[in-house]
Parts: C-alpha cells; sequence; structure tokens
C-alpha cells in the first residue's frame, strides 16, 4: 500500500501533520489535567498546614510520582473505550485495531509504552510515520494498531464529485 491510498478499515490512514496536530492537543489537555491535580494537592497540603496537621509525607511528592500514570490513564481510557482522545476527536481521527475496533486495554498499555520510547530515541518514533508506507508510527507497530480518519464524525469527504463541484465554481 502506498501513502494516501485508503486502508482497508474504512477511512484513510491519518499523516504525519494531522496526528501531530491532535498529539499536541493531547498534550495541552494532560498539562491542564495536570496542573489542576497539582493545584488540588497544593490547595489540600495548605489546608492541612492551617489545621495544623502533620501529613507523613508531602502531597505535593506524592502527586509528582502519579504524574505518568496520570496522563498514561488519560490516553488508555480513552483509546480503549473510544478509539480515540479528545486531541484525535478534534482532528477526526480514531485509532483502530485490525478489525477496525478500538485497541484493547492490552494494545493501549503497549501503544503509551510505545509513545515513551518513540519520544526517548529523539522522537524518531513519530517521525516514523512519513517514512512508512503505511504511516504507522512505532507505536502502532508494537500495539499493532492504526491512526485513521475517522469520516462518521462529520467531517468533509472530498470525493471527486466534490472536488469537480469546487474546481468548476
Amino acid at each position: 500500500m502506498s501513502k494516501g491510498d485508503d486502508h482497508p478499515l474504512n477511512g484513510r490512514v491519518a499523516g504525519f501533520v494531522t496526528r501531530l496536530f491532535a498529539f499536541v492537543a493531547d498534550i495541552v489537555i494532560c498539562v491542564a489535567i495536570v496542573a489542576t491535580g497539582g493545584w488540588i494537592a497544593v490547595l489540600f497540603e495548605g489546608l492541612a498546614d492551617q489545621l495544623n496537621l502533620r501529613l507523613p509525607v508531602s502531597l505535593d511528592a506524592i502527586y509528582v510520582l502519579f504524574i505518568p500514570l496520570i496522563v498514561a490513564l488519560y490516553f488508555v481510557m480513552f483509546w480503549s473505550l473510544t478509539g480515540r482522545t479528545i486531541g484525535k476527536w478534534l482532528l477526526g481521527l480514531r485509532v483502530v485495531d485490525s478489525r477496525g475496533r478500538p485497541p484493547t486495554v492490552g494494545h493501549s498499555i503497549v501503544r503509551v509504552i510505545g509513545y515513551v520510547i518513540s519520544m526517548v530515541v529523539f522522537w524518531l518514533g513519530y517521525v516514523w510515520v512519513i517514512i512508512d508506507d503505511n504511516r504507522r508510527a512505532w507505536h502502532d507497530h508494537m500495539a499493532k494498531t492504526w491512526v485513521i480518519y475517522d469520516y462518521s464524525r462529520g467531517s468533509v469527504d472530498l470525493t471527486e464529485d466534490v472536488m469537480a463541484e469546487y474546481e468548476a465554481s
């Protein structure tokens, strides 16, 4: 299959730029979630100080340890339940397995681990989408998933008829 061909899963395989924008949107959302949780931890720690309660450990320190888990849960939960994160939804993308269904929890966990590996190696695992004929990143190969454009979302499908009409006007 060459770039731009229809994927057998009823949608075109998503390209690098669309996936990048979806990922950036997800990172912004994760930062907001983490910041809100951090603010709540600081608030509770301040309240404990006001009440002269001596906590055995710092809530801030505990919260920092949970940040990777919170981010991983965001991705695993959304991929497993709906096949898309909020960022992918905004860009009309969906993560699917070979049968066109959302990935299982196990495959989603492997995909998150693949995200980390893709980042650690100078982001090469993400850039791989440009090189791969099937537009799959390392984490897609690891988790046996594809990212496709989801036309059922209501996004515009510029078929030949629509393009001919547009060019004629």
